[in-house]
């Protein structure tokens, strides 16, 4: 039999006064959030969060700068130096930090394989057009139309200027369907290694989540009782729950670990094999193997050596040295625990943020976290 319509009325209304009240506390929260502050008319987080806004503003504008013109004087000193010197140099920063590097190592090695030579030609369009377009804003900041003695782009509000630099933009790009081509292949690049980056570190995580699924058993035999008795009678039921989420997690970092060393070793034995190539070509071409006949200078050289022979009495080639070299840079790299010692740390920083971002964008999924 049914029950009376008031009857139902008393029963439902803690439940509807509860959700009244939670939807009221929503809604001042909506209204606080976006009511006019005490200064001006700006909302309330906006001043909340505007000093540590200005604050960062004011450090970008002071770091970038450096560091533009740090890494442009390392720009010009390395394009001064031959191609061997530097494939030593780059050999060298491989063999040493390649470990910290590792996201950026694989996805350079991806774009390698991808067309290394068509992508450096788009990236030079890209950054041909982008350069021209800074020089006109460069020349457009100093222009005083109206003779005031004030630049017009400092007359100009934020709207107006975005604009205004915007239409300048547009301007300056002479050919904009090249600069859309090279776009969209750089993007497509980018989103097919990063589409491969994430299979391969999803691999890593999947072994391990197997690993984790074989030690479950004794673990949980193991830890159970005493968390359980930790947790109390009320909590005892998450004991299973937060003993595999934790193996999950332990079992996880541990991959990547060890997925790192493992790119580490690979940049170390790279980066020592481009170095030792550099090394005895450079050598090679200030004559210090062979003279001008084409004889050997030392007796450990046979004539016609070359840095790919093993020549120097079977055990000192460019192979070996390059290998000797990717040895210790390994050892190095696992004794600094993967990171760079100072101040390199900050001088590699703008490097390392491309290294997080591109960490996080593997490791994150549209999905979610892949841990």
């Amino acid at each position: 039999m049914p029950r009376p319509y008031q009857q139902q009325l008393d029963e439902a209304a803690p439940v509807l006064k509860r959700r009244s009240s939670e939807s009221a506390r929503l809604a001042k929260f909506v209204r606080t959030t976006s009511e006019p502050g005490a200064i001006g008319d700006r909302p309330r987080t906006r001043q909340a969060i505007e000093p540590a806004v200005s604050g960062l503003i004011a450090v970008l504008r002071v770091l970038l700068p450096l560091y533009w013109k740090m890494y442009a004087f390392g720009y010009s000193v390395l394009s001064k130096l031959p191609t061997n010197a530097m494939r030593m140099v780059f050999g060298a920063a491989l063999c040493l930090f390649g470990g910290h590097f590792f996201a950026s190592v694989a996805a350079i090695e991806a774009f390698r394989i991808f067309g290394w030579e068509q992508l450096r030609h788009h990236v030079g369009i890209v950054v041909a057009e982008a350069q021209s377009v800074a020089d006109a804003s460069r020349k457009d900041n100093d222009v005083d139309a109206d003779e005031n003695g004030v630049a017009d782009v400092d007359e100009m509000t934020s709207r107006e200027l975005l604009r205004h630099k915007t239409a300048l933009a547009m301007s300056t790009v002479q050919d904009p369907q090249r600069l859309q081509a090279a776009a969209g292949f750089l993007w497509a690049a980018y989103v097919s290694v990063l589409a491969t980056l994430r299979l391969e570190f999803a691999r890593t995580i999947s072994l391990a989540l197997a690993c984790a699924e074989m030690f479950e058993f004794p673990i949980t035999r193991c830890f159970l009782p005493g968390l359980v008795a930790l947790l109390g009678p009320d909590l005892q039921h998450w004991g299973t729950t937060i003993i595999q989420s934790a193996l999950a997690l332990v079992t996880t970092l541990v991959a990547i670990w060890l997925q790192t060393a493992i790119s580490a070793f690979y940049a170390a034995v790279r980066g020592g094999r481009m170095f030792a190539e550099g090394l005895f070509a450079l050598m090679e071409e200030h004559g210090l193997f062979t003279d001008a006949k084409g004889l050997p200078k030392l007796p450990c050289f046979k004539e016609g050596w070359s840095p790919e022979d093993s020549t120097l009495d079977e055990a000192a080639s460019a192979p070996v040295v390059g290998f000797t070299l990717a040895g210790c840079g390994f050892l190095y790299q696992v004794t600094t625990g993967f990171e760079l010692p100072f101040p390199l740390n900050l001088v590699f920083l703008p490097l390392t943020a491309v290294e997080w971002l591109l960490r996080w964008q593997i490791y994150v999924t549209d999905e979610g976290l892949l841990l």
